[in-house]
């Protein structure tokens, strides 16, 4: 059985979540982008107390 610790972010990352939010990028862009899983952009983003753009509010604006 693997013991996997996941990967610390960046400040560089933690600088591109901030800026990709403040631009209205979904977690699922901010993921892509980051090359992170969606639900690690949404832990960091909440643990920092930041807002993320619903997927669901982007697709309905398309």
């Amino acid at each position: 059985m693997r013991n996997h610790k996941p990967k610390q972010w960046t400040e560089d990352e933690v600088q591109t979540l901030i800026k990709m939010i403040n631009a209205a990028s979904t977690a699922i862009e901010i993921a892509a982008e980051l090359g992170r899983y969606i639900a690690s952009v949404k832990r960091v983003a909440g643990d920092m107390g930041l807002l993320l753009r619903s997927e669901w509010g982007a697709a309905q604006r398309q």
